[in-house]
């Protein structure tokens, strides 16, 4: 028989709230678990998703505007499946891998504070994204081609900057818990020789 999961939020000390607004008006709850970043994969499908749902929505204009809601929600869900994959196990996490790593970072900066210089600057950053992405999409939308390539080069500017200061922040707080070392450590397998 299994017992139903307890205690899915914790009370924060108000100590490790580091000053940053954020850690303090909502640091006194956090979910436990803290998955494993996303891999790779995810960071590239990130790349191609402004650019891929754009041609989607653009799309309406040679297939009609039922097709291209179909082609949007598929490649929607495309995208979304292919960033929900766990990063594999890197004892040296490539450029994409820090990535996801420093986005997980962040987004667990309520429970492991984070340099708050940093943290406003990616909450920019992912705003502006945002903010060009919905730009952009008016504009596949409309069929404007000015309010698209204006939308995507602010979302891919600002998303690029994003995934660097990421990096730094992975590269800044992999040694400040351990399960930030956890995330780049590779398993050791004792079973390896066997098949030598």
């Amino acid at each position: 028989m299994q017992t139903p999961e307890r205690h899915q939020f914790r009370q924060v000390q108000p100590a490790h709230h580091g000053g940053h607004p954020a850690n303090s008006v909502l640091g006194t709850l956090r979910i436990t678990g803290g998955s494993k970043p996303a891999g790779a994969r995810a960071t590239y499908a990130k790349l191609l998703t402004p650019a891929l749902v754009c041609l989607a929505i653009w799309s309406h204009i040679w297939v009609g505007t039922a097709a291209a809601i179909a082609l949007t929600t598929l490649a929607v869900a495309g995208l979304v499946f292919l960033q929900s994959k766990q990063a594999a196990p890197s004892t040296k996490p490539t450029w994409a891998n820090a990535v996801g790593f420093g986005e997980r970072i962040w987004l667990n900066r309520l429970h492991t504070p984070i340099p708050d210089k940093l943290s406003a600057r990616i909450t920019t950053l992912f705003l502006v994204y945002w903010l060009g992405a919905v730009i952009a999409y008016t504009g596949g939308i409309t069929a404007s081609l000015l309010l698209t390539g204006t939308g995507l080069l602010v979302a891919y500017s600002a998303q690029l900057v994003c995934f660097q200061k990421q990096v730094v922040l992975f590269r800044q707080m992999k040694d400040r818990s351990p399960l930030y070392r956890f995330w780049s450590s590779a398993p050791d397998n004792d079973n390896s020789e066997k098949n030598a």
